[in-house]
């Protein structure tokens, strides 16, 4: 079991918040927590240049800050991903592979990873 924390937040934020946990199929909660993990996980100096960009940075310079987390993310992910399927597909084919086969083994690989999804 875990803990509850609270926040007080805007009427604005809460309803971004409601809005996306809909749109995730979460609950505020789940966005909150995942929300928490992830300031919590950056180094202390990240969480005060975020803090800076909150108080000191326009709306643009903000959106342009965090499409370059984003960013990072995704790459971070796509890499993760290209690892996890290198491993998978050695064991679906042999390194002789034909193209029908190595065809084969990328239809497998894409069906399993957008069942994760």
């Amino acid at each position: 079991m875990g803990r509850t924390v609270s926040a007080y937040v805007t009427d604005e934020l809460a309803e971004s918040v409601a809005l996306e946990a809909k749109r995730e199929d979460r609950s505020p909660a789940q966005i909150a927590a995942l929300a928490l993990r992830f300031f919590i996980a950056l180094p202390r100096d990240a969480r005060v240049s975020l803090a800076a960009l909150e108080s000191l940075g326009t709306e643009s310079e903000r959106r342009l800050a965090l499409n370059e987390v984003a960013r990072a993310l995704n790459i971070a992910e796509f890499e993760m991903t290209c690892r996890r399927m290198q491993g998978h597909g050695s064991t679906l084919v042999s390194d002789h592979a034909s193209d029908e086969e190595l065809d084969e083994a990328a239809v497998i690989l894409t069906r399993s990873a957008l069942k994760r999804a």
